[in-house]
Order: structure tokens, then C-alpha cells, then sequence
């Protein structure tokens, strides 16, 4: 049974509390979290990136497909990792290896019955056609264990190592898209050549604006992309816009960022979801003067307010994450860095009341915490969390947990 049905019989929804800019009416006080201690499983080696971030895509047959970079002294490669539908590990395994340089936010999309992971860097290898920095692919089969580098690119230009994402435009066609710093560059379609020959297409962020921590999803055959723009001005906060659909028509989520308040950038992907049954939904720390997460917010794209997200008000959070579920149900994820947990909430199948708050025990050992995903496309909350633990020679490593079932 779904851990929000499960739980919200024993304990009241909760609402939506009122804020300005943020829709909210007759709402009750968050009740008392509940306290997960989760079994979390080591799903990489140590990584050496801190403040990387992981590709996932969950397959038909309930599969959670799972590729992360890592640095071993210059050594640059990129990895596998999958787990079973009850949150097992099955496999991991090498990608590739030995390279110059390694994109830090790799992507992975479907590709007919198989899988396409995205991503940038250099080979090394003088004359290939791999060692120019473009975007790269590589493909495999079904259970994602056997895979062969593609021939192509998806860029023309030369994305940055972080700061980038890739999604299957409607249709099926890959789309990368990175921050050209004033703005927002995509690319569509794989092209023979390398560099790709068709030119990229550029969203600007306005004037003084710097586009940070890109995010691609399709909803309703449309594709959107958001972003954190780092502007310092009134245009700082984060910004969703729909994908080559003709003229730009930017939006910004209510109470994200402007001139005098701090600086929320997500520090890793914005949290970006499509919502089963309709809704492209962001999830976001709203600044104040003096902090950088007053509190997170959950906004649908175009909307004129957001909600405030039970429990998150506390003195330092971040590292915001979000996931649709089945039925129209929502996860919003953040980490608490003064009490040193993560909290979750789902909402709703409506997506417009909160239900119990969890409060959710790290990986053990905590030392930092550098990176929260997650993905409930089945149903179970499954949690990928980068996390240095203490500990004489540690380096990031990559933790996978399972809430619910």
C-alpha cells in the first residue's frame, strides 16, 4: 500500500501553511515527522567527485538504472549501477574508463528498449573524435549491463563538465541542454558529426543573468526546462520556460530569489518533476535576507503562487529533490544540515495537501552530504544520496534506500 494512504490514516494531512505567495487557507500545523531509519546500501565506489550528481531512470520491468561518474587520481570514468524493483543491488560496472575529463551530471534517457547515457568530456586520446568535449553517448540493452559508445554528438558548442542535463524531447528525441552562463543552450537530436554540425539554440537569462544547475523534463508533450539564475539582481531565483515551442515565455517561481535577498541556488539539479495526470511541478528553496532556505516550496510552472512545504523550516536546508509518483502523488525531498537528516513528503493525488513528514536517517558515518535524487515512479520512495563518510581516505560514495513498498 502507498506509504501516503498508509500513513495519513494514522495521522491528519497537512497543508500547505501560509506564507506570502503561497496559496494556503484554513491549514493546520504540520504534525510530528515520523522517524525513518532506513537500510541504505553502498551502490559505488568511492567517487572522488563531491557535488556530482547521478543519471536514473527506472524501467518497465521496475529496474532503477543508476549511472555516476568518478575521479580515481585523474583517472576519469563513468559507471553502473542497478537495483531491483524491492530496492536489491544487482549489478555495477564500468561505462568507461580512463578519460581526460568526465561529465559530472550524466543522463540517462530510454532508447527503444534499451537505455542512452549522456554526457560530455575528453578521451585523452589525441585525433578522437571523443576528446573535443562535446556531448557523448553511450547505449545499451534492457538490463543496462553491456555497453557500447556511440558514434555522434549532441552539442555544437562545448558544455561544461557540471551544469548540464539531457531528456527525450515528445517524440522520443534526445535533447541536452547546459548553462552558457547568460543562458540557457540546447541542442536537439543526435547528429553524426563531432562536433554536431546543426547549431545549438540559446534562451537567454537577461542582462547580468548566469544560468546554474539546468533541468529538462517532458509533461503533456511539451518539454520544459528550468534553471537558477544567479543574477543577484531581481531576476536571481529559479525560472522554468517550455522548450522550442516558439517565442521564449519565461517564469519565474514566486518568491525564489530577487535583488537583497540570498542566494538559494540548488547546488545540483533543480528539482524539476511531471506530475502523473498533468503539471510540470518545481520544488525550491525560497530565500530570506539572511538565509539561503527559508523555507522549500512546491510551485506548478505557470502558477501564480507556490506551496510551502511542511517542516522545512528550519535554519539550513537544502539540496532540494522531487518525484512524481503513481496517481498524481508528489515527493519532496531536502536535507536538514543542522539536524543532519533528510525529510520527505508526498503529497496528495491532487498534488494540493501535504501528508505526514519524514524525517529520514542519512547513511551512516555522515561527514557531508553532498547530493540527494530520487526517483517513485513505482510506487516505493527509492532515495540515491552522495555522501562522504568519515574516516581516514574517504571520498564520496553513492547510497541507495527504499522507503515504503
Amino acid at each position: 500500500m502507498r506509504v501516503f494512504i498508509r500513513l495519513a490514516a494514522a495521522v491528519s494531512s497537512v497543508m500547505a501553511l501560509a506564507v506570502p505567495g503561497t496559496a494556503a487557507a484554513g491549514q493546520r500545523a504540520p504534525a510530528r515527522p515520523a522517524v525513518v531509519s532506513p537500510n541504505w546500501i553502498k551502490i559505488s565506489s568511492d567517487a572522488g567527485f563531491g557535488g556530482a550528481s547521478a543519471g536514473l531512470l527506472r524501467t518497465p520491468d521496475g529496474r532503477l538504472h543508476v549511472i555516476w561518474p568518478a575521479d580515481n587520481l585523474g583517472d576519469h570514468s563513468l559507471h553502473y549501477s542497478t537495483l531491483s524493483e524491492s530496492g536489491r543491488l544487482l549489478a555495477t560496472g564500468t561505462i568507461l574508463t580512463g578519460w581526460n575529463a568526465i561529465d559530472q551530471y550524466p543522463s540517462l534517457v530510454p532508447d527503444g528498449s534499451g537505455m542512452r547515457a549522456i554526457f560530455d568530456g575528453a578521451s585523452g586520446q589525441s585525433g578522437s573524435p571523443y576528446n573535443i568535449g562535446s556531448f557523448y553517448s553511450a547505449t545499451a540493452g534492457p538490463a543496462g549491463q553491456t555497453w557500447t559508445l556511440a558514434p555522434g554528438s549532441l552539442s555544437h558548442d562545448n558544455p561544461p563538465l557540471t551544469d548540464n542535463t539531457a531528456a527525450l524531447a515528445p517524440g522520443g528525441t534526445p535533447v541536452t541542454a547546459w548553462s552558457a552562463v547568460s543562458a540557457l543552450a540546447y541542442h536537439v537530436g543526435i547528429d553524426a558529426h563531432v562536433p554536431a554540425t546543426a547549431p545549438d539554440v540559446k534562451i537567454s537569462a537577461g542582462p547580468g543573468g548566469g544560468v546554474l544547475n539546468p533541468a529538462l523534463v517532458t509533461s503533456q508533450g511539451v518539454l520544459w526546462g528550468a534553471w537558477f539564475n544567479s543574477s543577484g539582481t531581481s531576476t536571481m531565483g529559479y525560472w522554468a520556460d517550455r522548450i522550442f515551442t516558439g517565442a521564449p515565455a519565461l517564469r519565474k517561481a514566486p518568491g525564489s530569489g530577487g535583488k537583497g535577498l540570498n542566494n538559494s541556488q540548488p547546488l545540483q539539479p533543480v528539482a524539476l518533476a511531471a506530475r502523473t495526470g498533468g503539471g510540470t511541478y518545481l520544488a525550491y528553496c525560497v530565500p530570506t535576507k539572511i538565509l539561503t532556505c527559508g523555507h522549500v516550496a512546491l510551485w506548478r510552472a505557470g502558477a501564480a503562487k507556490a506551496m510551502t512545504v511542511p517542516g522545512s523550516a528550519s535554519v539550513q536546508d537544502g539540496r532540494v529533490a522531487l518525484t512524481a509518483a503513481p496517481g498524481g502523488h508528489l515527493w519532496v525531498l531536502w536535507f536538514d544540515y543542522h539536524a543532519d537528516v533528510i525529510h520527505a513528503v508526498e503529497t496528495n493525488a491532487a498534488a494540493t495537501r501535504f501528508g505526514t513528514v519524514l524525517t529520514i536517517r542519512p547513511p551512516a558515518r555522515l561527514y557531508a552530504f553532498d547530493g540527494l535524487q530520487a526517483n517513485a515512479s513505482r510506487g516505493p520512495l527509492g532515495i540515491v544520496a552522495l555522501e562522504m563518510q568519515s574516516g581516514k581516505g574517504s571520498s564520496p560514495a553513492y547510497f541507495f534506500a527504499q522507503v515504503g513498498s
